[in-house]
């Protein structure tokens, strides 16, 4: 806004320059008018929400032919802003046929997602459920496939660890299921056989770490969080791993604002865990004592975020874990109610015997979006808010937590809406994106409802829309319509036509 307003002041004052400069006009002359011209408006206003596809040049990480090395093969990509691009990436990766330096991912045998939810991201973690197919391949080839999907998954930096599941089950990387994969990184300098190697190497005499990913609660048992983290353990039992686990999660999280820390759990336990196999599958039993309850209440945790925080931790780390029981005191958990889920919430969740899976708590993973709400100070704040993982990448859920205004569960309180109030999801007429730009397209409500601010809560309107949306992958700039067009103000203060660059300036 700021450039187009200097650069339109300096072709005026040229102007008068050449103007002043002439010879004087006969009196009959008309006067000479001098106006600048209107930006170009070079989108058509969405009047529903569309697919939001765009193309994109990406990388697959595929074996080389003879399996030594994973090498980077550049494709063309459609991907769409309605969801995170790691699914499309894996969709991508697990059909590419090869080419004539690369083989396919996974040689001969076809490898699928396990179904449409299987890709989720929290924070700048992946975590990948492969289809059943997938156990039929050796350690070493789940390995590799694991490495591609890594390299390819986090070429762009916003994910840094990538989790491989089959069938929602983590399969470890021995035929025991007992040593624990972790997170895979991205590695591209050094070659699968050395990668292989230190990845499968036995437990020796000292501890071991891997980086495993740690589920927090969310606050307000909104649902949990991932961050990932190296842990060391000290030997191959499962149990022992699983108090490991207990201990980190009793620590509390390293970066993730807002993130509740969980009781002691370790020092609340009535018994060792228990890894039992007797129905043929594996599940972790953990034994706690009474006082859980009132710990729970004492550190503001829902019995259901913390069950979701267990299952989740444990079984996308823990080999071969299908789920876990818990006992509190003489009560088998088999049954939860949460009450303040984003999804769901009121629903009773049953589990079979008292076996609680992944899949479960699927309700339950959030990620943070980025918010922009005004401060005291005139300024724009940046907030974190806990979200489902899906819609941090959704313009249009993106304004509804605009519209929400503040909530206590934000990374920083104490701030001010940014839009009037009023404001309904049903303004938002359409939302379209194209050229790097997302086209938002409201109602008249908008500046009708906008219509007592001043310049300045006007501009942080604006810039607090637009700088939010430029958090989305890939959206560079944003432009606003008023039932399909673009007026010269919206309230009186901010120049609406053309697209608007995020601003900083009026940040702090």
């Amino acid at each position: 806004m700021k450039r187009r307003f200097i650069a339109g002041l300096s072709l005026l004052c040229v102007l008068c320059l050449a103007l002043g400069g002439c010879a004087p006009r006969s009196d009959s002359a008309p006067a000479a008018q001098l106006t600048l011209p209107p930006a170009a408006v070079r989108y058509a206003a969405p009047d529903m929400d569309t697919e939001q596809n765009y193309g994109q040049t990406v990388l697959l990480f595929l074996p080389s032919l003879d399996g030594s090395q994973l090498i980077a093969v550049p494709v063309a990509a459609t991907l769409s802003l309605s969801r995170h691009r790691a699914q499309r990436l894996c969709e991508m990766l697990l059909a590419h046929p090869g080419t004539e330096y690369a083989r396919p991912v996974a040689g001969e045998m076809t490898l699928a997602l396990s179904g449409t939810d299987a890709v989720e991201v929290s924070g700048n973690v992946a975590t990948v459920s492969l289809g059943a197919a997938a156990l039929r391949l050796s350690n070493e080839q789940l390995f590799t496939v694991g490495q591609a999907l890594a390299n390819t998954l986090c070429q762009f930096g916003d994910l840094q660890y990538v989790n491989v599941l089959v069938a929602g089950v983590q399969p470890g990387l021995n035929v025991a299921s007992t040593l624990p994969a972790g997170c895979y990184q991205n590695n591209t300098r050094e070659d699968l056989a050395t990668l292989w190697a230190r990845a499968s190497a036995p437990y020796s005499a000292g501890r071991r770490s891997f980086v495993a990913a740690m589920y927090y609660p969310a606050p307000a048992g909104k649902g949990v969080l991932c961050e990932a983290r190296t842990l060391s353990f000290s030997g191959p039992s499962l149990p022992a791993m699983a108090v490991t686990l207990l201990e980190a999660l009793s620590a509390g999280a390293e970066n993730l604002p807002g993130a509740l820390r969980c009781p002691d759990l370790k020092g609340m336990m009535a018994a060792d865990p228990v890894l039992d196999e007797s129905s043929g599958g594996r599940r972790l039993v953990l034994r706690f004592s009474e006082s859980l309850n009132s710990e729970m209440q004492r550190f503001g945790i829902t019995r259901s975020a913390l069950a979701a925080c267990l299952t989740y931790t444990l079984t996308t780390f823990l080999p071969g874990v299908e789920g876990i029981e818990i006992r509190i005191g003489t009560e088998k958990i088999t049954s939860v109610t949460p009450l303040e889920t984003y999804a769901g919430a009121g629903d009773t969740i049953s589990f079979q015997d008292g076996l609680m899976r992944r899949r479960d708590f699927s309700s339950f993973l959030l990620a943070h979006c980025a918010l922009y709400f005004a401060n005291e100070r005139g300024k724009l704040t940046k907030v974190y808010r806990p979200i489902p993982f899906y819609e941090t990448v959704s313009a249009r859920a993106l304004v509804q937590q605009l519209m929400m205004g503040p909530q206590p569960y934000d990374s920083q309180t104490g701030l001010l809406p940014v839009l009037p109030q009023g404001l309904r999801d049903a303004d938002l007429i359409g939302v379209a994106f194209a050229d790097n730009t997302l086209l938002l397209n409201f109602s008249g409500q908008l500046p009708q409802l906008a219509k007592d601010m001043d310049a300045a809560e006007e501009r942080r309107m604006v810039y607090a829309l637009v700088n939010t949306l430029c958090e989305i992958q890939d959206v560079q700039k944003a432009a606003l319509f008023i039932l399909g067009e673009q007026p010269e103000t919206l309230v009186q203060a901010v120049y609406l036509p053309g697209d608007f660059l995020p601003n900083y300036n009026l940040t702090e």
